[in-house]
């Protein structure tokens, strides 16, 4: 029962969600129970996936978001379905057969389309006409008998402006049916096509040079056509980015089989079949427009979700990168006119000294650069890919023989040098030193670096500024608390940043951990943390040097005791008797605690650090059919792009990747992963290349 302003009362009964989540997803009722459950008294998605196995039958993280998903757009739809009813009952306008057909809806837009006309605020042509008198003629139009016009209404009134006025309501109606709606967007989403063009030259000739200079991104989409159902979200994002440019019309192709369609719906008999087929007409262009921004918003969101699954992806395996720790490094963000920024990192990753050399004085930056490598034990130099990469890389390379370079993503390190966080980090540098030590410490532990960074600024996917940021932001950090929380975080020697990722915790209460430093035992931290906060988060942080050897695993201390018992009796089953000591457990829970003692002390993040790159070529050096070693820097849904020592990275189609299918590129190749590929074309004016990792291996 529910009750809008103690006016008006609407029986509706609030769904049970537990009922319907389990069979919506095919779980266990009993494992949906718990999680809604577990999560309304504050536990997080890693907690309960990891020490509530039993609870849940060992879901893991996907499935239990998915239950909380599920019952987020349920109890969206349960309110959407009251406020429908509460409100044109309100008007008193609601039936039995309105009250079932809200009732029964699945979806939020089938309540909006059947609580579209009991919500509008202004009038329409068609109330005004209807206030004038008109719906009899109207009635007669729908009906398709003969039009009869009252005496009474040609005093006032032409007998244009009476069928004008009638055919407003009839048009009006029609566009109110949602069965006809429901037609056009089946229609439309079934056989529907996306065309669109170049815009008139003197519109683009009006455009900022920077917009001009974009113009030939967007050839292949001059006279492009695409079947709704069939267009890929890259293709979507792309041609959303050139309509904002102003390089691009786009728009859903107007159908007459649509229309003639829906008149055969509507038109039941031969005769008098004018003016009812204008108003049908009149209705159809509404239902059109309506139906294409909700046809190209629906794509958009789509490509949306598409293109954050794509950046989650990449990003999961670049934050399980295997941190690179006991090396002096040099870092370089290199630059032509302002110059190359470096600076010395010890084996810790601490800053230690900053200079500054320019490529132009080749000898005089040889020398410092060979200066620094001998006086400072220099390790690796680790160079940013920015502007002048490949030419530092070439004169360093050449002159400092027997030195490992690395060559590393610097997405986001400007934003990162500029932000509160840097600032607090290093207060007393310029933007361009934080800049310089990011880069470096992104070859040390990237993941510890790289959360520093707001999420939508590494560089790991595609029109990540089209994406909407908001839903970009929330997924991306949930794949960073996913590492974070996966590979466990040594408390001691943990920043911040990187803390409140972990389960439970905040930015406050990672911060209250730092300033506590250092903790000789799990146990400690109840000093510095709440009893929930502690429960949730003490599983994910690791005390190397404690006297108990668990603390340095993922076993969570409320395990110990059965932990022990397993380990003390050399148990290699799991067996009922087990619960007497943790009633949490289970086989799955069982398997988890065996497991988590082999890996005590080991670091999980399994994937290569980023590759050394031997040399830089020009397009000049390149031919048809050559086969070149190159490093995977980034994945997109269409395929993936390469570094081969080039000044733009070349693209291996999704079709080139392997003599097989491929339906997503992230299951052939993983950002950072070495590669052989073949040349198949080389676009020298457009600095483009297009490369094959199928043609090598035939």
């Amino acid at each position: 029962m529910s009750e809008d302003n103690n006016e008006s009362i609407v029986l509706i009964e609030e769904p049970n969600y537990v009922v319907e989540i389990s069979k919506v997803l095919s779980l266990t009722e009993k494992a949906v129970s718990n999680i809604l459950k577990l999560t309304s008294e504050g536990a997080t998605v890693p907690f309960i996936a990891r020490y509530r196995k039993e609870a849940t039958s060992n879901l893991d993280e996907d499935v239990i978001r998915s239950v909380l998903d599920s019952l987020n757009f349920m109890e969206k739809l349960f309110s959407a379905k009251r406020v429908a009813l509460n409100s044109i009952n309100e008007q008193g306008k609601l039936t039995d057969d309105l009250t079932k057909s809200i009732k029964a809806c699945k979806l939020l837009k089938e309540v909006e389309d059947i609580y579209e006309p009991y919500k509008r605020k202004k009038k329409t042509k068609a109330d005004i006409a209807i206030e004038k008198g008109f719906a009899p003629i109207a009635d007669e139009i729908m009906t398709q008998n003969d039009i009869v016009i009252d005496s009474d209404l040609l005093v006032s009134y032409t007998e244009d402006e009476i069928i004008s006025g009638a055919c407003d309501i009839v048009s009006q109606v029609i566009v109110d049916d949602v069965n006809y709606k429901k037609y056009v967007r089946h229609y439309f989403s079934s056989y529907g096509v996306i065309e669109s063009d170049f815009v008139k030259q003197d519109k683009i000739d009006a455009l900022v040079d920077k917009v001009k200079g974009q113009v030939h991104k967007f050839e292949i989409y001059d006279g492009f056509i695409g079947d709704v159902n069939k267009l890929k979200e890259y293709q979507v994002l792309a041609l959303n980015r050139g309509e904002d440019l102003g390089l691009l019309k786009v728009k859903l192709s107007a159908d007459d089989d649509c229309f003639e369609g829906l008149c055969n719906l509507i038109i039941e008999k031969a005769e008098n079949v004018e003016p009812l087929k204008s108003c049908v007409k009149s209705a159809y262009k509404k239902i059109f427009t309506s139906i294409e921004k909700e046809i190209r918003k629906e794509l958009t969101e789509n490509a949306h979700l598409k293109a954050i699954d794509s950046f989650s992806t990449n990003l999961y395996k670049l934050l399980m990168t295997k941190p690179q720790y006991g090396k002096n490094i040099l870092a370089i963000d290199p630059a032509f006119r302002t110059g190359c920024k470096i600076c010395v990192l010890d084996k810790l990753g601490v800053p230690s000294g900053f200079d500054k050399v320019y490529l132009h004085h080749e000898g005089e930056m040889v020398s410092k650069i060979k200066s620094i490598i001998s006086s400072k034990s220099i390790d690796v130099v680790v160079i940013g890919n920015g502007t002048a990469s490949n030419e530092t890389f070439d004169l360093l390379s050449s002159a400092c023989e027997g030195m490992s370079f690395v060559i590393v993503n610097e997405s986001g390190a400007s934003v990162y040098s500029a932000s509160d966080v840097a600032k607090k980090e290093f207060p007393n540098l310029d933007l361009t030193d934080r800049g310089t030590i990011s880069i470096g410490r992104r070859f040390i532990d990237p993941l510890s670096e790289l959360v520093k960074v707001p999420v939508e600024s590494i560089g790991v996917g595609m029109y990540q500024h089209d994406i909407a940021q908001k839903l970009l932001k929330e997924k991306l950090e949930i794949t960073i608390s996913d590492v974070v929380n996966e590979v466990g975080i040594v408390v001691n020697t943990a920043s911040p940043f990187v803390l409140k990722f972990i389960s439970g915790l905040t930015a406050k209460s990672a911060q209250k951990i730092v300033d506590n430093a250092p903790y000789k035992s799990r146990k400690s931290l109840k000093k510095v943390l709440s009893a929930k906060a502690y429960e949730q988060a003490i599983g994910f942080l690791r005390v190397r040097d404690s006297n108990e050897e668990l603390d340095n695993t993922s076993i969570h201390p409320e395990q110990y005791d059965v932990a022990k018992y397993i380990f003390e009796n050399n148990i290699i089953s799991y067996s009922d008797k087990l619960k007497e000591i943790y009633s949490g457990m289970d086989i799955h829970t069982f398997n988890f605690i065996v497991e988590a003692k082999k890996l005590i002390g080991q670091d999980l993040r399994k994937f290569d650090a980023a590759l050394k790159i031997k040399k830089t070529i020009t397009m000049d050096d390149v031919c048809d059919d050559d086969i070149l070693d190159g490093v995977v820097r980034n994945i997109m849904q269409f395929g993936a792009f390469v570094d081969v020592g080039l000044k733009n990275d070349g693209l291996v189609h999704i079709s080139e990747l392997a003599n097989k299918f491929v339906s997503d590129p992230n299951d052939i190749v993983s950002v950072g992963q070495a590669v052989r590929v073949k040349v198949l074309s080389i676009d020298k004016e457009k600095g483009k290349i297009q490369l094959s990792m199928k043609q090598v291996s035939e």
